[in-house]
């Protein structure tokens, strides 16, 4: 075997093996997706409009609102209001392509009010009267055949 004919078989093994990591860290790579007003990583829950009311972060499901509250976001209300039926809209940042699912009641319980995919988000305006204020517990699931906002 010639020099030539090595190196031209080394080229063609140091290409393909970087074909397969570069493709291989596409397909594995995590989704980061960003909603609005919502950090990295967090499903965002809000006291009223996205953005201009208090809110809380969820970095993992929880079953019970009962004793989560709402933060200051900005000169809004619903600053240190509970968050138990209280959440009015929401907000998707998972950087592991979670859907947020939001419960009637604790424990996932109650029925699916809404749920909302990631980097997106729904305000005030987006749900029904019967999906505001409803909310109880917050699950995080992988994707769905569930239509989300």
């Amino acid at each position: 075997m010639s020099v030539l004919t090595g190196l031209r078989k080394k080229a063609a093994v140091v290409a393909a093996t970087t074909a397969l990591l570069v493709g291989g860290g596409v397909v594995t790579a995590t989704t980061a997706s960003a909603g609005y007003m919502c950090g990295a990583g967090y499903h965002c829950a809000y006291w009223g409009n996205l953005g201009d009311s208090g809110s809380h972060d969820f970095y993992n499901s929880d079953a019970n609102f009962t004793n989560d509250y709402f933060n200051d976001n900005s000169p809004a209300s619903g600053t240190g209001a509970v968050v138990n039926d209280n959440v009015s809209s929401a907000s998707n940042s998972s950087t592991g392509g979670y859907e947020s699912h939001y419960y009637r009641d604790i424990n996932y319980g109650g029925g699916l009010l809404f749920c909302v995919n990631p980097g997106s988000e729904v305000f005030m305006s987006g749900l029904a009267d019967w999906q505001r204020d409803a909310a109880s517990s917050l699950l995080l699931r992988p994707s769905t055949t569930i239509h989300c906002f």
